[in-house]
């Protein structure tokens, strides 16, 4: 599949079978989408990614009705960069069609919007991070590749902000839900996790490998019978 572009200069199909069907012993890569509304934006950000050393844009559509029809299991994506509103609509609520097709992947919402009420409804339709558009595509680059290899969150500070500040009057509990299931360790790393903590410090704190801090989290995900770091910290920590 080559570079596809339709009359309107919106659709972008992008992909790289060598890349897709790379050998598990090149240079680890990550596989994102992007579903972006703005031709320009579109255009910038997966001419950049195809250049890019880490990252490869499988796929780069204008609306989540191409994303659906065009994508493919092998494309195997990690990361889906979804734009808030599309043409004049909201993004939203269907956050939950685009996990049930990339099952796993991270949902970064990708926006000019910041106000608190956009991040927290986006936050519970299933999203797992929030990026502002202000940042040059390198960037945006660093702060992709920060969340997939195990860095945190993907949120701007100021989100991070509202996020404090909107649970701060209470809503976060003294007690998680889960606690009787988990074992110390696991505790410990639960609560790193919420700190914002990478995997290298976790490792560090609980004097074990990378790689163990990896295997307690999936062990985590299977306990708490969640697809994402996001869904892990907000049903542990947060009522429903």
């Amino acid at each position: 599949m080559g570079r596809e572009k339709l009359s309107n200069g919106v659709l972008h199909l992008w992909c790289r079978f060598g890349d897709v069907l790379r050998s598990k012993n090149e240079q680890m890569r990550y596989n994102i989408a992007i579903i972006e509304d703005d031709p320009e934006v579109l255009r910038i950000l997966s001419d950049y990614f195809q250049h890019s050393a880490h990252l490869d844009c499988i796929l780069a559509v204008d609306t989540i009705e191409k994303f659906l029809k065009f994508y493919r299991d092998f494309m195997d994506v990690q990361l889906v960069l979804l734009d808030v509103m599309l043409y004049n609509q909201s993004s939203i609520r269907s956050i939950p069609k685009i996990k049930k097709k990339v099952n796993g992947a991270e949902i970064v919402m990708f926006t000019f919007m910041d106000d608190s009420d956009t991040v927290f409804q986006a936050l519970r339709n299933g999203a797992t991070g929030y990026m502002v558009k202000e940042d040059q595509p390198e960037e945006i680059e660093r702060k992709i590749l920060f969340a997939l290899q195990g860095g945190g969150a993907l949120l701007s500070p100021a989100i991070a902000r509202k996020i404090i500040e909107y649970f701060n009057p209470g809503k976060l509990l003294g007690i998680p839900f889960f606690k009787e299931k988990l074992n110390d360790k696991e505790q410990v790393i639960m609560q790193m996790l919420k700190e914002g903590h990478d995997y290298n410090t976790i490792a560090r704190h609980i004097g074990m490998t990378v790689d163990g801090v990896r295997y307690y989290v999936k062990t985590l995900y299977r306990k708490l019978q969640v697809k994402s770091r996001g869904e892990l910290l907000r049903k542990y920590f947060f009522r429903p």
